[in-house]
């Protein structure tokens, strides 16, 4: 049975490969660039791998004797948490290759508006990476201490204004439906950062 501190380094190591795999997907959006996005792919795979072995562990060690089994939950919920921003970065990854392979732009002003948001849910994510690695629950504490709804306002804004853009011609039907499942699939993945903080909060 490995030791609990083991796994904790590993569930670090896998929350430093989720920020890694979002910020190399927002790089390959920005760049256009496959094969970036390839990269990810891979990496999500790992990611995969690393939820399985982790919530194994965890339940082996759950068994034993005089374990604190609110712990082993809250660390299990953060990995499964972790795996769900990479199920997210893949559903991303999708709408990013059509995007390329179709040839389809955004207006500058989607650009700015998606950069606002990812840059917001980069900040959250990097803050809950920073609090397993360090062990201080300051980081996490500022994941939770902000505005709950904030994202989730910022997505209904940019919706709001990509549609009027539609509306007026801007843009295509097309390239609409991508930056709105960018949108929507970014904001799920801070509702999973803000999920992993509250965890890291509650752990002893």
């Amino acid at each position: 049975m490995e030791d609990l501190t083991v796994l904790r380094e590993e569930i670090n190591n896998m929350a430093t490969l989720a920020l890694s795999m979002l910020k190399n997907t927002f790089d390959g959006f920005m760049k256009h660039d496959s094969d970036i996005l390839a990269g990810v792919l891979k990496d999500e795979e790992r990611l995969n791998d690393m939820e399985r072995n982790l919530t194994a562990s965890l339940v082996a060690i759950s068994k034993g004797k005089g374990v604190d089994k609110k712990n082993i939950m809250l660390l299990a919920n953060i990995v499964e948490d972790l795996e769900e921003i990479g199920d997210y970065i893949k559903d991303m990854i999708e709408r990013i290759e059509i995007k390329i392979e179709e040839k389809l732009l955004f207006s500058d002003d989607a650009v700015d508006e998606y950069k606002h948001l990812y840059n917001v849910v980069e900040t959250e994510l990097a803050d809950v990476q920073k609090a397993l690695r360090m062990n201080d629950k300051n980081f996490a504490r500022r994941v939770l201490c902000g505005e709950e709804d904030h994202v989730d306002n910022l997505v209904q804004k940019y919706r709001e204004t990509h549609t009027q853009r539609l509306v007026a011609g801007i843009c295509l039907p097309r390239a609409c439906n991508m930056f709105l499942n960018l949108l929507d699939f970014t904001a799920q993945i801070s509702h999973h950062a803000k999920a992993i903080a509250k965890n890291i909060s509650e752990l002893k």
